[in-house]
């Protein structure tokens, strides 16, 4: 089975789109940073996506995994024209599974509205659903007879323009540990995604304005993962890193759009071997390719 984990393309709209009454508090910040130029380095996210697309049918992709920040400030009008734009990432043969990210989770009005889920539902199934006690979250999706695929949700809102951290709610973790201890999932290749990076490509934690506040119990519970990897975003640099107590290490696709830093991971899994390829961007053939980084 091959898996294509990808995250951060950070699709904008004009700011035309931004209603008058939304001009206020973090996404007022979040504006005028785009307005300074952070936006330019996602000036051609939909012409790389579509380049990605074009990799994911030339390369027999199976299923494709997205950590999320889609967005730029969480609109509803960012997340639909998002859900455009992926839609056809979305029809690898075991399908396409997300999280959301931070810039997806901007502000309260994004839960309160159900923005994300209303454009993302569809990948945010469940094949586990008594491990649900945060609303849709943790999600399962067992793939074929060799994969598992367990998401948990990282992103909230950060009213604050300087902070962008995270934090997996309890209840969360909690059913997450329930679901490692799960006989439905031995054997199989257990994929852990979410948002924000438990650990920088150095092995150390992230700041506490940007990283995840609970890394430390979150990988204290993925100890019990025997075959696996964790997926992530949130950094826009693709790395791994091993993990310190843990057979699973920590895959973070950086972002696969952003100008001179694009990236993603490539996963073949067969006969309980997983071989690892990294995702590398070529501007003047405007094509992706990848290179197998391990046997």
């Amino acid at each position: 089975m091959r898996i294509l984990h990808f995250s951060d393309p950070h699709f904008d709209l004009s700011l035309r789109t931004l209603p008058f009454k939304k001009w206020f508090g973090k996404r007022a910040i979040g504006a005028l940073n785009l307005l300074a130029g952070r936006g330019r380095f996602f000036d051609e996210a939909e012409e790389k996506i579509a380049a990605l697309n074009n990799f994911k049918k030339e390369n027999g992709v199976d299923l494709v995994l997205c950590t999320g920040d889609y967005a730029a400030l969480g609109l509803d009008a960012e997340l639909r024209n998002a859900a455009e734009l992926i839609a056809p990432l979305t029809d690898a043969p075991h399908g396409f599974i997300t999280v959301p990210g931070n810039h997806d989770i901007y502000a309260k009005d994004v839960i309160k509205n159900h923005y994300f889920f209303d454009n993302f539902g569809t990948a945010m199934q469940t094949d586990m659903p008594e491990y649900c006690t945060d609303g849709i979250w943790p999600f399962v999706r067992l793939i074929g007879d060799d994969v598992a695929v367990i998401a948990v949700n990282s992103a909230k809102p950060n009213p604050l323009p300087w902070r962008s951290d995270g934090c997996i709610p309890r209840v969360q973790l909690e059913a997450l540990n329930r679901i490692l201890d799960d006989v439905r999932l031995t054997g199989r290749f257990i994929f852990v995604m979410t948002h924000y990076a438990s650990r920088l490509e150095n092995g150390k934690p992230d700041t506490r304005l940007h990283g995840l506040h609970n890394a430390d119990d979150f990988l204290a519970i993925c100890k019990k993962i025997f075959t696996g990897a964790l997926l992530c975003g949130h950094v826009h640099r693709c790395y791994r890193t091993p993990l310190d107590g843990l057979k699973a290490d920590l895959f973070c696709a950086g972002s696969a759009t952003k100008e001179h830093h694009e990236g993603f991971w490539l996963f073949d899994i067969e006969d309980g071997a997983c071989h690892v390829s990294q995702g590398f961007f070529d501007a003047d053939a405007y094509a992706y390719s990848a290179r197998e980084i391990n046997a």
